[in-house]
């Protein structure tokens, strides 16, 4: 449920910053990934050039690479649902969908199928809410803008608790604060994550291999 005050901030998010009201509908219709729409916002009203933006929208997805890969074998026999599947898979959707208690085959396309729509739901219902209360509202409610970085903070401390180190928030840190010291700003994000990732990825063959 989480997922509806999250869309009703961006739809508002959106619709203030002078777009229509249905373009974050259709943004989390199409798109549906919630850090990627908050981050084309802020993109857009920074005027990134697109190919920046493409690259950082890439980057920032990178973890449903991983996600993907751990859900094959769920998704294997999902048939005629799993183009959607594979579309819809979100950070919380991924978390019920691997704790979920296995079902039954004859009715597990289903459950993958529900659990995913009704997530989606959520946050397009949330958008449109959002949408219609910013065009109703003549005046920009500041601080709002505020629920992107809380956003992060909420999947980074889910993240520390879930895996139980504070070596991958480490490593974030330190290069996100090392890439501020000595890099322009607008290359600070894609620079972090790409050297935050490989060291992390690094750091996890050592730990194998040791």
């Amino acid at each position: 449920m989480g997922y509806i005050p999250l869309g009703i901030a961006f739809g508002f998010l959106a619709v203030q910053a002078g777009h229509p009201w249905w373009y974050p509908v259709a943004m989390s219709i199409f798109v549906y990934s919630g850090a990627t729409q908050f981050f084309i916002l802020g993109l857009s009203a920074a005027g990134m050039p697109m190919a920046t933006a493409i690259v950082m929208a890439c980057l920032l997805n990178l973890r449903h690479s991983f996600y993907g890969l751990s859900l094959l074998t769920k998704f294997s026999g999902t048939r005629w649902a799993k183009p959607y599947l594979i579309f819809a898979v979100t950070d919380e959707t991924f978390a019920l969908l691997t704790t979920v208690e296995e079902p039954d085959p004859s009715t597990r396309t289903r459950l993958y199928v529900l659990i995913s729509l009704l997530d989606q739901l959520y946050w397009v219902a949330g958008t449109l809410v959002g949408a219609v209360l910013g065009t109703a509202v003549p005046t920009t409610i500041t601080g709002i803008e505020f629920s992107l970085t809380a956003l992060f903070v909420v999947l980074a401390v889910g993240s520390t608790e879930r895996i139980r180190s504070l070596v991958p928030l480490a490593v974030a840190l330190a290069t996100t604060v090392i890439g501020r010291l000595l890099l322009p700003s607008s290359a600070v994000l894609p620079a972090s994550i790409a050297v935050g990732t490989g060291m992390l990825l690094l750091l996890s063959r050592h730990t194998d291999d040791g």
